[in-house]
């Protein structure tokens, strides 16, 4: 009986894109020192010319390790099972749920203003008297939406270095 390979299951959940060893600490904590950005997305230019890869790398392994401390990249790929394991949702401003039958636009759609109440005592399922959903922010209306979500997701993961 032979038996056929089987791929393994790695890459269905993924790997952090950043991988710290203790001998980076040092590394990055130059880069960090090297590139500085104060909020507004100007850099303070503290070198102004490279005069070897070594600098070059440096400048931009910090301007990396800033975009991952402001959580403004992701240090994985958010299709991967991983990803439920270092972020959340940030569903503010979306209309996740209303009460009634889905609308075309958010605009038609009343609903979404509104708080919906879940009661749970109701006989009725869920999803016969309330719409999830209701103008496909998050699974879309057809089927290439349906990764929408992942659109609403930010890093909870912290960087110590």
């Amino acid at each position: 009986m032979s038996y056929k390979s089987v791929k393994p299951a790695k890459s269905a959940f993924g790997t952090l894109k950043q991988v710290t060893y203790q001998s980076d600490y040092i590394t990055n904590k130059k880069s960090k020192m090297n590139y500085c950005n104060d909020g507004t997305g100007v850099m303070c230019n503290k070198i102004t010319h490279y005069s070897n890869y070594n600098q070059y790398n440096i400048f931009y392994n910090g301007r990396y390790l800033n975009a991952l401390d402001t959580k403004k990249i992701l240090p994985f790929n958010k299709t991967d099972l991983i990803a439920g394991l270092y972020s959340k949702m940030n569903l503010n401003n979306v209309c996740t749920v209303i009460n009634g039958h889905p609308c075309s636009k958010i605009e038609s759609c009343p609903g979404c203003s509104n708080v919906v109440t879940v009661n749970t005592n109701s006989p009725e399922p869920f999803f016969i008297t309330n719409t999830i959903d209701p103008i496909g922010e998050l699974f879309g209306n057809s089927q290439c939406g349906t990764n929408n979500f992942i659109n609403f997701m930010e890093s909870n993961y912290n960087i110590k270095n």
